[in-house]
């Protein structure tokens, strides 16, 4: 049941042991958001498999204590946030559950209690306008835990709409401090096996030409994402690079805004590549990835040949 920002409060008092859900390698849009619901509405927080540097960096500095891998069944409700796909919850199986999203992909619609879920640049935008249309006054952590979520959502506003500066404006001032702090709740030097792997993969990365666009792809032991993003700040229009994790293959893939101007949608990409592989796989228009089976090169090589697909 598809409900507004609005009927979220009326709803939610229905359930007495609310758990807040965010996706396995929680990043801060997932835990600033979940943290500003439980703190309003009354809930814990929790994530599957654990948290990225920067979502533990975040909730470190914001004082969320995130349970890690929770038992479904001991919570009356348990609301998704920031998780498109079933595959994104690891091992933990849903029952009775909502869903808080800013992606697009109808995954974990069909089973939802109810569900909120439009194309903002960020979950933490939404869940700003939950926390305004229900008259919930943010604390000074909860602001600062949005805020942070949608400066990195949106590539510290690179990729942000009219609403994301708007809510961004409004949460400066509902939490009383400045701009700078919240960039220090994100400044984490790469540690030197992050940067080791980005480059790794930048070192054994193919190019391929396709007419004026240049389409990257490569190889990584981890960090995927960090590798592909590289590989787009070096020149690439698009890049894809996978990684084997027990046993099954994640491809990371990153694009140009113009690129996606010109059409390509690795969200949509990304899921039929992974669902045609026995896995699954989603994200944004520009940065999307999947898990699946298979051989890394031929899965590779397919991305490759979708993407030229898509490029005019």
């Amino acid at each position: 049941m598809l409900i507004s920002e609005a009927e979220f409060g009326s709803i939610i008092s229905r359930y007495k042991n609310v758990l807040y859900l965010c996706h396995r390698n929680a990043d801060p849009d997932a835990i600033g958001s979940a943290f500003a619901l439980a703190e309003a509405f009354g809930g814990a927080v929790g994530a599957a498999d654990g948290l990225s540097r920067t979502g533990k960096k975040l909730s470190d500095t914001i004082g969320a204590d995130v349970l890690i891998d929770p038992v479904a069944e001991d919570w009356d409700l348990i609301v998704v946030v920031d998780t498109s796909i079933h595959l994104q919850l690891g091992r933990i199986s849903l029952s009775r559950y909502g869903l808080v999203d800013h992606h697009q992909d109808e995954g974990l619609l069909e089973g939802a209690e109810f569900y909120i879920q439009r194309p903002a640049k960020s979950t933490a935008e939404i869940v700003w306008k939950i926390l305004k249309d229900n008259g919930r006054k943010p604390s000074r952590e909860m602001a600062l835990g949005l805020l942070v979520g949608i400066i990195s959502d949106t590539g510290r506003f690179k990729r942000a709409s009219a609403e994301s500066f708007q809510a961004a404006s409004e949460l400066l001032e509902a939490g009383g401090f400045d701009y700078d702090e919240a960039l220090q709740a994100l400044s984490i030097a790469p540690d030197i096996s992050q940067r080791i792997a980005v480059l790794k993969a930048a070192s054994r990365a193919k190019i391929e030409r396709q007419g004026e666009w240049l389409i990257a792809s490569s190889r990584a032991n981890s960090f995927e994402g960090s590798a592909a993003s590289a590989l787009i700040d070096l020149g690439a229009d698009v890049a894809f690079v996978a990684g084997r994790h027990s046993g099954r293959v994640r491809i990371s893939a990153r694009s140009s805004r113009k690129a996606v101007k010109a059409g390509l949608n690795l969200n949509q990409m990304m899921g039929e590549i992974g669902r045609d592989h026995d896995g699954d796989g989603g994200g944004h228009s520009s940065a999307a990835s999947f898990d699946a089976q298979g051989d890394p090169g031929a899965l590779l090589q397919r991305c490759r040949e979708m993407a030229a697909g898509q490029l005019p």
